[in-house]
């Protein structure tokens, strides 16, 4: 595994919770250290378990800058940190959402990231675009079908 995946990994994680209790204004919401502990599990049990290449397609698909679509997510990823944070920590919106339904979301949320990763375990060559990884090794089998018409 490159060192860039570990320092990329633990600086992204910085930068959430810097986002979230910047924007708090406080650290002591148990619900973001909750999150940020289910994130980095899935950060560190990813950098443990999956394959360095994979690690490598997912940072930077065919060895090129992230597309545009990704670029954004990670933009659109940071302002729902923030607004989580002035949400919980300074406004307080959603003070009416109970906390066992918190925990729901928060299960949830574990649950997703373990999907995720479990697919990555069993897919070498799941990348965050779509492309054929020729440079991975990855190559289509079977001939082309006929299209099928349908009457």
């Amino acid at each position: 595994m490159p060192v860039s995946a570990y320092v990329q990994s633990a600086i992204f994680l910085i930068l959430a919770a810097v986002a979230l209790f910047a924007s708090a204004g406080t650290v002591a919401i148990a619900g973001f250290w909750l999150y940020l502990a289910i994130f980095t599990a899935i950060i560190v049990a990813s950098l443990l378990a999956l394959d360095p290449g994979l690690f490598r397609e997912r940072m930077r698909p065919g060895g090129k800058r992230p597309p545009l679509g990704l670029r954004l997510f990670t933009i659109v990823m940071f302002v729902h940190w923030i607004v989580a944070g002035l949400d919980r920590g300074r406004f307080h919106w959603s003070d009416n959402v109970p906390a066992w339904l918190q925990a729901i979301g928060l299960l949830a949320l574990a649950v997703s990231y373990a999907l995720c990763f479990c697919a990555m375990l069993v897919n070498r060559f799941f990348s965050s675009v779509v492309r054929i990884q020729s440079d991975r090794g990855q190559h289509v089998v079977g001939e082309a079908a006929e299209p099928r018409r349908f009457a």
